[in-house]
């Protein structure tokens, strides 16, 4: 999803280690005096130790598939890098605890829990990538270097591009919401394509963050004739064929 010149800047801002014990020498402060990076972890329960010239610090993964850490800098500006512990787990999924080392000390500056890859051009936000069932998105954060945080941004509405064809009938409506008047009634075999995605509805209020609630997201339809609604996800994902769930 935009990744042009995203992409360019990722690969000169960031390093990837593929290896679960590690010695990388690199200057992460831009101080001109390299430091020495150690990284190890136990494939068994998924602990992990991060070493950072005399200073470390333990970690665990959820899973202990294989880890690697990753070198990136998400502000150009704050002459610092992150140090990124990443562990794979169920299905390829990156769990990734942010590290910077400041002032001789190893400080966390960010978790994620789980996504396909992280990118970022060095402007204080950083992208993940996720799998969202049978579509994918690139989720932003903005990076906090004096807190050490990371934000997640709220876009409501995402660009998609999911083909699928209509088996059972089903409506679209003009809103999004309910009670809206229908603007269709779309027959078996029309072919649509998903071209928006607004994840914001939830149907578990138990649920806290609205991303993992995907039932009731509400999903722009559009027919190859020109014809769109609005539909919930749990309204429509048993009446068409041609959505690729993985996950």
């Amino acid at each position: 999803m935009k990744l042009y010149t995203i992409l360019l800047l990722v690969f000169l801002l960031s390093v990837k280690i593929h290896a679960a014990d590690t010695t990388i020498v690199t200057d992460l402060n831009y101080d001109r005096n390299d430091e020495t990076i150690k990284f190890t972890s136990n494939d068994e329960d998924g602990a992990f130790v991060l070493k950072i010239n005399d200073k470390q610090i333990e970690g665990q993964f959820m899973e202990g598939f294989d880890a690697r850490i990753e070198i990136i800098d998400m502000d150009r500006n704050d002459d610092l890098k992150e140090i990124v512990a990443e562990g794979f787990g169920s299905s390829d999924y990156l769990e990734c605890f942010f590290y910077q080392f400041l002032d001789g000390d190893i400080i966390q500056c960010g978790y994620l829990p789980g996504n396909f890859g992280i990118k970022t051009g060095g402007n204080k936000i950083l992208e993940e990538h996720i799998w969202m069932g049978f579509y994918s998105l690139d989720f932003k954060y903005k990076f906090d270097t004096e807190n050490k945080t990371l934000t997640y941004i709220h876009e409501y509405v995402y660009d998609i591009d999911v083909p699928a064809e209509v088996t059972k009938p089903f409506s679209v409506l003009k809103y999004r919401y309910d009670n809206s008047e229908v603007v269709n009634t779309l027959k078996p075999r029309t072919k649509i394509t998903l071209v928006k995605a607004d994840l914001t509805p939830k149907c578990n209020e138990e649920i806290s963050d609205y991303r993992f609630d995907d039932y009731c997201d509400w999903f722009l339809v559009k027919t190859n004739n020109g014809v769109q609604g609005w539909c919930r996800l749990k309204d429509f994902m048993d009446n068409v064929e041609g959505l690729i769930w993985a996950g």
